[in-house]
């Protein structure tokens, strides 16, 4: 590794965090952002990256221009999409080295430390990783809310935007649900302008409404909201986590859904030892594998 400190960011769908750190992991600056997704709005992911690298470097007394001892070790939503991640690391500052990794794997390391185990991220996407003893992971899911996502913030709100305009459309009978969305976008006259600019982070901020109404028995909700549960479930076994292994769950959504899919697997889903900004530095330090994937679950 070159370079005498570390920025280690967390990009998300919808939040991200960055930490300043020297090489023995003591942070000397912490900010907060939003969106840092370069797949899905580049311009919003820069924006959002500079003003964490800027806020970073001024709390910590740096000049943000002067980068020849900072390395950058970044784990962020959508970096797996090569053409993405080549913009995105085209349009920002040029640090002394730079260390790609996806969200979740960041995540995944910092849960568990950098020993093998496995993760779900549930929040504006949905990703599932396991870290072998090999020291190669897998990936399953994260392939963005038009495909994927299932179970997600995305997915929730999505399906929840669905059943709304098949109501208007006289498709489906009016319920607590579409009247709850139709309430969280402005109106029926907002719907429009809402649906033509849609990104998954203004979808992801229906699941609220979602879960609110599957709480007060809302069927349609209930129904959404028990597919999500066997969707990331689903996904859960398919990293063939055994008695033995550590299984974390993370992300905004992870204390409605952890629960659950636990007992559907009658494995509890624990509580990350640290947080994905810990993992981009323990992988910069060497103290963890870089990112690996393989195509199939299995060491």
């Amino acid at each position: 590794m070159v370079g005498d400190l570390i920025h280690c960011v967390d990009g998300g769908g919808t939040k991200s965090r960055a930490r300043l750190v020297d090489a023995a992991g003591a942070a000397l600056a912490e900010s907060e952002g939003g969106p840092c997704n370069p797949s899905t709005n580049l311009d919003r992911a820069v924006a959002t990256f500079n003003t964490l690298w800027r806020s970073c470097a001024a709390t910590a007394g740096l000049n943000p221009d002067k980068l020849g001892n900072v390395v950058l070790s970044i784990g962020a939503a959508g970096l797996y999409v090569p053409s993405a991640r080549a913009r995105f690391l085209a349009a920002i500052p040029q640090f002394a080295e730079t260390i790609t990794l996806s969200d979740g794997y960041a995540a995944l390391i910092g849960a568990g430390g950098g020993n093998p185990c496995g993760l779900i991220a549930v929040g504006t996407g949905v990703a599932g990783h396991r870290l072998w003893p090999n020291g190669w992971s897998a990936r399953r899911d994260a392939w963005g809310w038009i495909g994927g996502d299932r179970g997600s913030g995305a997915w929730l709100g999505r399906k929840a935007l669905r059943h709304t305009l098949m109501v208007i459309d006289g498709i489906r009978q009016r319920d607590g649900l579409s009247e709850r969305v139709l309430a969280g976008v402005g109106g029926r006259a907002h719907l429009a302008e809402m649906i033509s600019g849609v990104t998954p982070d203004r979808l992801a901020a229906l699941a609220p409404i979602v879960l609110a109404a599957a709480e007060e028995g809302v069927s349609h909700a209930i129904e959404i909201r028990r597919r999500a549960i066997e969707h990331l479930t689903a996904l859960a076994r398919v990293l063939d986590i055994g008695d033995g292994d550590s299984l974390y769950a993370i992300g905004g959504l992870a204390s409605v859904f952890a629960p659950c899919v636990g007992e559907r697997l009658r494995h509890a889903l624990a509580l990350p030892e640290a947080d994905a900004m810990h993992g981009s530095y323990l992988v910069a330090t060497g103290r963890a594998p870089g990112e690996r994937v393989i195509d199939e679950v299995k060491a």
